[in-house]
């Protein structure tokens, strides 16, 4: 009977030895193939756009006229701008703007802005519009509560 004892806790230690090695076997694969799925698998790199307001501003000097529409104009000057329209009863004069990526105040006229949008701000009348701006063409677009439909006014530079 002491054979028999020693036999079963021989196959028992056999077992227990096994099921040892297949955890750590198991483990090792298990964190190799986390590694092989971690590798594969590239989180997406989240860049904030940095808006270069400096340039923006440079390239926004000047007077724009708009070119559907010729009696509607737009002037920079520094950090201000005079927006110039038939039809208007008072008379234009320069405010200040600035340029963001989002709209501080509650507007409602803004809508679906993506990363690297640019925010033309006016605090004086509390009012945003998206600005882009290249070479001689600069667009000003927003939603028009109005309408409900999304508008596009497109300038041109005027050249002296």
């Amino acid at each position: 009977m002491h054979i028999k004892v020693k036999f079963c806790l021989i196959i028992l230690s056999v077992f227990l030895i096994s099921c040892n090695n297949q955890n750590k076997e198991s483990e090792l694969h298990s964190s190799e193939h986390n590694e092989i799925i971690s590798k594969g698998k590239q989180e997406p790199i989240i860049e904030e756009m940095i808006i270069d307001k400096s340039n923006i501003i440079d390239q926004l000097q000047g007077k724009w006229k708009e070119n559907e529409y010729p009696y509607r104009t737009v002037e920079f000057l520094n950090s201000t701008v005079k927006f110039l329209e038939e039809g208007t009863q008072n008379k234009p004069k320069f405010e200040k703007f600035e340029l963001s990526e989002d709209c501080q105040f509650d507007n409602n006229n803004i809508r679906d802005l993506k990363s690297g949008d640019v925010i033309l701000s006016l605090p004086e009348n509390k009012r945003c519009e998206k600005l882009k701006v290249s070479n001689d063409t600069l667009i000003l677009s927003g939603f028009s509560t109005n309408t409900k439909e999304d508008y596009k006014i497109r300038y041109l530079k005027l050249k002296f």
